[in-house]
């Protein structure tokens, strides 16, 4: 069988190469024709050969087929009598490294699927490609690269945190916000770890950042010189809090709103007919509104609170009796009962106490009666109905009568939520929320002036103009807002604010390369040790160059055309090198994932090019 040339790399000086296909393997055989070797230990030429072996190598697939090289390869003396070795190996072109059994190009193409599928799918699609590996061998094949970190940056960085394990352990992303690329990863967040890289990095001038202190304060440290900007969605998600504490310190008045609303609504409510107990409406709107903590010991340290400072202490003293922090007594405080914690499984089944122990519904089964209420606007599952049901019976104190009343079904709001309605547009709000925003606004002017402040704090990042947020802040200290706390915040840190409300840049490209972070993080499992993860994450992100003459290689499947043969392989590319081929046959990796592009261009390679492409001659 004649022997393609192209089957094998250039660069290699080979002979008395032969090609045979055993069993859906092609395996190549040559011999090395290098007469003379450098050894690696001292560099001097060794020309003595010592003896023959034969190196196996793994390469790309062709034609579908996995492909084998046999190498007869030499050991040669070295005759510098200083040298450390006597003999070694003989060694070849950049394509073949010692020690190794693929071919460079092979780790490359292994290399670009571990960076696109990780660990365990990198070495499905191997597989499904004639190239078997395991997920570790594709894992380590990352590890072993050596990493070439950017030494100097745009001078635009982006800094935020990533969590190793979330509520534990975090490191820290750098990320060039005009490159639009991961510059580092730290191993913690800091501030003496992100002053040091800062340290290194004097070119940076601009530092977008979240707004904890650690950060603040090793920007300032690391780089002087740099202007700090405050990340806008931290902003905004400060804002949403001091909005929510806001609600929180007023649970009586809200609690009256709530029975005001839906008492003027229950006229205007159409609901089925039925027979409720004997009890007043004030009572019955009490156990609807007010639910006392189902945990004790929570409602005694609320109690023990209260008694404290009736009893005149003050809040630090009150916070070493009971245990609690300053800010829980605070809110403890500002409550007139303990609400009960609303979790995932919490229902408005108290709502349709009255309806379901009425004597019509006696002797029902309780799929017809969670059937009944969930008409009604009930929206818990059964296997909580049941549970509350089996409750209700245990502890019922209530007695049915004969008079007939409608239900009326209360609507509630938390603080979460009513934080949430109040930064929306009224536009974006449903009817009934838009409604009852309105009644508040009307019977609350704090909460009317507090909606109109936030809607001017989000025009300030429209309009960037500078001196505005100073202006907004002398607005908020002259008013009754309920989120002075706030803008106090917002003026201990009110430059780097300051420069995130006039300048372009923001945090929310290092958020999308933490969720990016994140998603590398889980594909490889358990193995994502730092190291690898650091490697990972900057490959990925476009960093790793092999020397600064080489372009960057790209993942690129195409058909490459070179003296009428065919041959499927991954290379670097340039203008020239793809030129004349048609466009239709470069698809870049990042547009296209390795998990689709390999099995179409092997069915085909597969398919078309064995059958039209390869002419063997049947003679010498």
């Amino acid at each position: 069988m004649v022997f393609p040339a192209f089957l094998l790399p250039d660069t290699l000086k080979l002979r008395d190469c032969s090609v045979s296909l055993v069993e859906g393997q092609l395996t190549i055989r040559a011999s090395s024709c290098q007469s003379v070797s450098i050894c690696p230990a001292c560099g001097c030429l060794g020309e003595r050969r010592h003896s023959r072996y034969i190196r196996i190598f793994c390469d790309l697939p062709t034609s579908g087929y996995s492909v084998k090289v046999l190498i007869l390869s030499g050991k040669y003396f070295c005759d510098n009598p200083d040298c450390t070795k006597k003999i070694f190996t003989e060694r070849f072109t950049k394509e073949i490294f010692p020690y190794h059994r693929r071919f460079n190009r092979c780790t490359e193409l292994l290399r670009n699927m571990a960076l696109e599928l990780g660990g365990n799918k990198g070495a499905a699609i191997s597989r499904l490609a004639n190239l078997p590996v395991s997920p570790s061998t594709v894992l380590r094949i990352v590890s072993r690269q050596d990493l070439q970190v950017t030494q100097i940056t745009s001078g635009i960085i982006g800094i935020d945190d990533w969590a190793f394990k979330k509520g534990r352990t975090y490191g820290t992303i750098v990320v060039d916000l005009y490159k639009n690329k991961v510059v580092d990863l730290l191993p913690d967040r800091e501030r003496a770890t992100v002053a040091q890289w800062l340290r290194a990095h004097q070119e940076v001038t601009v530092v977008s950042r979240d707004r904890g202190g650690s950060y603040s304060i090793g920007a300032r440290e690391g780089a002087p010189q740099a202007i700090q900007i405050a990340d806008r969605f931290h902003l905004f998600m400060n804002l949403g809090d001091a909005i929510k504490r806001m609600f929180q310190s007023m649970g009586k008045e809200l609690n009256k709103s709530f029975t005001l609303y839906n008492t003027s609504n229950a006229a205007t409510t159409i609901v089925p007919a039925a027979t409720i107990m004997d009890l007043n409406e004030q009572e019955i709107g009490t156990q609807r509104t007010i639910a006392t903590n189902s945990k004790p010991e929570l409602q005694l340290r609320f109690t023990k609170v209260k008694e404290l400072k009736d009893q005149g202490h003050t809040i630090r003293a009150i916070s070493r009796s009971v245990g609690i922090a300053r800010f829980t007594i605070r809110k403890y405080l500002s409550m007139d009962f303990l609400p009960k914690k609303k979790g995932s499984k919490s229902t408005n089944f108290n709502a349709y106490q009255a309806l379901l122990l009425q004597e019509c519904n006696a002797g029902k089964l309780y799929t017809d009666l969670h059937a009944d209420i969930v008409k009604l606007g009930f929206n818990g599952g059964y296997t909580q109905f049941c549970y509350n049901m089996n409750e209700l019976f245990k502890t019922n104190k209530l007695t049915p009568s004969s008079h007939k009343s409608d239900p009326v079904i209360m609507r509630t709001w938390s603080a979460g939520t009513l934080s949430m309605m109040l930064q929306k547009d009224p536009e974006q709000l449903t009817i009934e929320d838009r409604k009852f925003m309105e009644y508040l606004y009307e019977k609350y002017p704090v909460i009317n002036e507090t909606a109109q402040q936030i809607r001017q704090f989000k025009k300030l990042f429209q309009h960037k103009a500078e001196g505005s947020l100073q202006k907004w802040l002398n607005i908020i200290d002259d008013s009754q807002s309920g989120i002075k706390a706030f803008a106090k915040g917002i003026r201990s840190d009110f430059q780097a604010v300051n420069n995130a409300v006039i300048s372009p840049y923001s945090n929310g490209q290092v958020e999308g390369q933490v969720n990016r972070l994140k998603n590398i993080k889980r594909r490889m499992y358990g193995r994502a040790g730092f190291e690898l993860l650091r490697k990972m994450v900057i490959f990925k992100s476009g960093q790793f160059t092999k020397s600064d003459e080489e372009p960057i290689w790209y993942e690129i499947g195409l058909i490459h055309i070179n003296k009428s043969l065919i041959s499927m392989r991954f290379f670097n590319t340039s203008e020239k090198d793809i030129s004349g081929i048609p466009a239709v046959l470069i698809m870049s990796a990042n547009k296209l994932s390795l998990l689709f592009f390999i099995p179409i261009i092997l069915l085909f390679f597969t398919l078309c090019t064995r059958k039209h492409v390869y002419h063997y001659p049947s003679g010498p």
